[in-house]
Parts: structure tokens; sequence; C-alpha cells
């Protein structure tokens, strides 16, 4: 009676890489187009363009637009939120791409350039004689909403485009996603509201883009990690 005696073959570090490349290459899934860090970016900028002329054609611009952007206090308020809504799309972006992470500057410029945006009103524009932050609220509830909406849908339409990335910072993603998206709603209800009072701007003009990158930021952590599942 014979028997038969089965040798396994010691595989050397490089077959046994090659096969692991073969598996990983057979069981792979296949992938959507991915557009470059600076295409996207590109798409962000026109589709919050393209709300903001959605917008201003149903609502309409304040009538005397052109007058109050040749003033240095409007107009450096204007260019510094689309400064840092521009910064903070491309960290945003950069963030979801692992090996595309802005520098510690980058990151530092983005953050100075917000502060010097919330600190404008304060500097700038008409105070009040008695401050009443609530009742600014409660009489800009339409410039609030306005600035919410117009903000929410290129936030969703980012989302859905830095989905399609793989974040290892999903929180910091949507944070970043959040402040780009819903600052181009500040700018949005700042060229149709007349209103440069410090108390209706900080509420009901920045407000809602902070609230809005509060939930941007807790839904992103979601939204963003689920190509790890």
């Amino acid at each position: 009676m014979k028997t038969h005696v089965t040798t396994k073959t010691k595989q050397t570090p490089l077959e046994f890489h090659n096969r692991i490349v073969d598996i990983v290459i057979h069981e792979a899934k296949p992938m959507g187009l991915h557009l470059q860090p600076v295409a996207q970016w590109f798409l962000w900028l026109a589709a919050s363009l393209l709300v903001m002329a959605f917008f201003w054609m149903h609502i309409g611009i304040q009538a005397n637009v052109s007058q109050v952007m040749r003033q240095m206090p409007p107009l450096f308020f204007i260019l510094t939120a689309f400064a840092g809504a521009s910064l903070a799309a491309w960290e945003a972006i950069a963030s979801s791409i692992p090996g595309r992470q802005t520098s510690k500057f980058y990151r530092l410029l983005a953050v100075l350039v917000l502060i010097a945006l919330i600190s404008i009103p304060f500097i700038f524009f008409v105070h009040p004689s008695s401050l009443d932050f609530g009742k600014a609220l409660l009489n800009g509830t339409g410039c609030a909403e306005g600035a919410a909406f117009s903000g929410l849908i290129p936030w969703i339409f980012m989302g859905w485009m830095l989905s399609r990335n793989a974040s290892f910072h999903p929180w910091w993603t949507g944070l970043w996603s959040g402040v780009s998206a819903f600052l181009m709603g500040t700018i949005a209800i700042q060229i149709h509201c007349p209103s440069w009072d410090m108390d209706h701007v900080l509420m009901a003009h920045l407000l809602p883009a902070a609230v809005g990158t509060i939930f941007a930021s807790l839904l992103g952590a979601f939204w963003f990690s689920r190509w790890k599942k």
C-alpha cells in the first residue's frame, strides 16, 4: 500500500507579496472617476456661485450694492469672507485625500483670516446704542434662514464630492467643508441685505455659518468615514 505525502513549497517574500497583490487586484471593486484636488476646488466654487446667482435671482440684491461695495469696510468684509471660504474649501479637500494635507502655516493663515472676518463687524460696522443680540436674531430670522439654506446646498454637493475621497480625519474634513460652504451663504445674504449693523451681521449673517459648521463637522464625522466600512 502506497502513501502519498503532500509537501508545501515554501514561498519567498517576493512570491508572497505578488500573491497578495494578485488577490487584492482580483477582489478590488471598480472605482469611479477620481478628480484632482484643483478640479474639486473649482467644482465647489462653480456650485457655490450658481447657488448664489439662483438665490439673488429669486430674492434680489440690495439696491445700492455697487455704491456700497466701493466703501472699504463692506468690501473688506466680503473679500475676507470669500478668502476664508476659499482657504477652508482647499483645506477640506486636502484633508480628505491621503498625502495631500496642507502645512501648519496654511492652516494658521486660514484661522487668522476667519478671526479677521469675525473682528470686522466689531471694528468697522455701525454699533447700536444698546446691544441686544437676542432681538437682533429675532428680527433677522429671514436673513439667518437665507444664509443657512444658501450655504446648505453647496455643502451637500461638496459633501458628496468629498465622500468619494478617503478622509483619515472625517471630523476635520466636515468642519472645514462647513466653513467653506456656509461662509458662501454669508456672502450671499450680505449682498442681499442692506443692513451693516454689527449685531445684525453677527447674529443673522455669521451665526448661521457657525451653526452650519458645527452641523457639518458632526455629520461629516460619519459621512466622510463611510469609505472605511
